[in-house]
């Protein structure tokens, strides 16, 4: 597009200035092209990096790394970043991670599939392993699990939604699985 827009400027310019070929039109259509390359870097640095606290630093950065495009939000305006997103080259979205208890960590995975949220994982005790996750099914919650590890043993707690609503309380079985292994087998 780059390259289109340049060969568009320097035919606008032999037209106005003549095909003369003269230096004269030679430093124009140079001085034309660097301005354009200048307006260029100021449009990607003002798409890609926004201020929205109006502080004089972005809190929101876009950037594109192997066919994806990545959205990341400093929501608390203290220069980490709180979420991540990520879309595909559709624009559709793939994943997120959030940062619920704005501690620097994203904590909370976000995955999504045919177009809506499938599952969500969390590591809600600090350990980098997801000890909470909850499947949606179109974007409705279905049920929640958590990962509880005692002195006792480990058990999962379960609970079943029904129209995105709660339909009873948590049940709870003992389990031999390693919080790892529960995280491991719900991704």
């Amino acid at each position: 597009m780059k390259e289109e827009i340049k060969f568009v400027v320097c035919l606008v310019a032999v037209l106005i200035v003549g095909c003369e070929g003269d230096k004269s039109t030679s430093e124009e259509v140079a001085s034309i092209i660097d301005e354009l390359d200048r307006l260029e870097t100021e449009l990607y640095a003002f798409e890609n990096n926004v201020d929205r606290n109006g502080d004089g630093k972005p809190d929101l950065f876009v950037e594109h790394k192997d066919g994806y495009v990545y959205e990341l939000y400093d929501r608390n305006f203290d220069g980490k970043v709180d979420e991540s997103w990520k879309f595909d080259s559709n624009s559709n979205l793939v994943s997120g991670k959030v940062d619920e208890n704005l501690d620097g960590i994203l904590e909370t995975e976000h995955l999504y599939k045919d177009y809506s949220l499938d599952k969500v994982l969390s590591d809600t005790n600090g350990n980098f392993i997801a000890d909470v996750y909850t499947k949606f099914d179109r974007g409705v919650v279905v049920y929640s699990e958590r990962y509880y590890s005692t002195a006792n043993g480990a058990k999962i707690g379960k609970v079943i939604y029904s129209f995105g609503h709660p339909v009873g309380p948590e049940v709870l079985i003992e389990t031999t699985i390693s919080e790892g292994q529960f995280e491991d087998d719900r991704k």
